[in-house]
């Protein structure tokens, strides 16, 4: 037996920071948290490598382990998984470690996307009922992040029980950096330049409300296949004097543009998407940038996508449909003649109220 022995959580981690995307972001903080903790502290971190094998990781790096060898380093009373990398594993997994409880954290994308590498399931449904069959089949919980996610999941008949946990932010870095609002308003978006962000869209409104005379700042973080597509729109619209693209920020770095920001602007869309044997819908399931965004008080203005309807208010933001860029370009000119206060700051979301729910849920397991 290794001296990995006897420790509670085994920490299957399908990508890492620095990498700055939200389920790396969750998993930096995740590891910060439980590595040492009292009660919950943390065995081991299982990832992939370039390769798709997996790996032990430590201080040392990435060591290469099998899954018929993790019962021989571990006896974990709890598997916690932050993605959905390991679906074609898990009932490996499970019969290898049958004393622990096996949890799951998805935004649902990946669920209802339902990719798979080995098996050669080709029609899209059956992909997804291969997901559900064998989540039902292996996990104790799934921890979800919206109503929305979880009906998103029912729908393709994912029995599994639920636990929903909203938030993820990191409090500290966003209070460090407000600042008190000036003029010219600062617009700020953090976004992969993906199909479902909608950067394009965005661009079309910057350009409507410059014509109308508005004197504003663009701030875009990020990188993704669309980028150079979306800075050549801002080429041809000639609006580089307005519009600054700062490239891949990790999260300190995302947080302190939010709290110096007059408005989040983020137009995600429900987003049909095809794949091999069929199509989903590409949605937003929580949006984190959006959640630090009204932390720190910062008005947030968001397609009403997904799940944004159960996170933006009134008092904090607006929700604005999609379908005519006419009503939203009038939509937003009214709010840039009467900017927006900044609201006060909130801890609802902070990352410690998430692993306090996380430690709960291990309670109760």
């Amino acid at each position: 037996m290794g001296f990995y022995m006897a420790q509670d959580i085994l920490f299957f981690a399908d990508r890492l920071p620095p990498l700055p995307g939200g389920m790396e972001v969750h998993a930096g903080y995740f590891i910060d948290y439980f590595t040492n903790h009292s009660k919950y502290p943390l065995a081991g971190i299982i990832t992939k490598n370039a390769n798709g094998e997996n790996c032990l990781l430590s201080k040392a790096g990435k060591t290469s382990v099998k899954i018929e060898d993790i019962p021989n380093l571990f006896n974990p009373s709890f598997v916690f998984f932050n993605s959905g990398r390991w679906i074609e594993e898990l009932r490996q997994i499970r019969e290898r470690l049958p004393q622990a409880k096996l949890v799951y954290r998805t935004g649902g994308n990946e669920i209802i996307k339902a990719p798979l590498i080995r098996n050669q399931i080709p029609l899209h449904k059956n992909r997804q009922n291969y997901w559900a069959s064998t989540i039902n089949e292996t996990l104790d919980l799934i921890i979800t992040n919206s109503a929305h996610t979880e009906g998103r999941l029912h729908k393709i008949n994912i029995t599994c029980p639920f636990e929903r946990i909203v938030g993820g932010v990191n409090t500290s870095a966003l209070k460090t950096g407000l600042k008190i609002n000036k003029l010219p308003i600062t617009l700020f978006c953090a976004a992969r330049f993906v199909h479902y962000k909608n950067h394009s869209l965005l661009i079309s409104l910057v350009k409507k409300l410059v014509s109308r005379g508005h004197a504003f700042h663009v701030r875009l973080a990020g990188d993704g296949p669309l980028l150079p597509q979306v800075q050549e729109q801002v080429r041809q619209f000639k609006l580089e004097p307005i519009i600054t693209f700062l490239g891949v920020l990790n999260n300190q770095e995302t947080c302190h543009e939010i709290a110096q920001a007059n408005i989040y602007m983020q137009l995600s869309c429900d987003y049909p998407t095809e794949v091999e044997g069929g199509s989903y819908i590409h949605c937003e399931g929580m949006g984190r940038s959006i959640l630090e965004a009204l932390t720190a008080g910062t008005y947030v203005i968001a397609g009403n996508s997904g799940a944004l309807s159960e996170v933006v208010t009134d008092e904090r933001g607006l929700l604005v449909n999609l379908d005519s860029l006419e009503q939203l370009t009038e939509k937003i000119d009214g709010i840039l003649n009467n900017p927006p206060s900044r609201q006060p700051f909130i801890n609802t979301y902070c990352w410690t109220n998430v692993f306090k729910r996380y430690q709960d849920i291990f309670e109760g397991l």
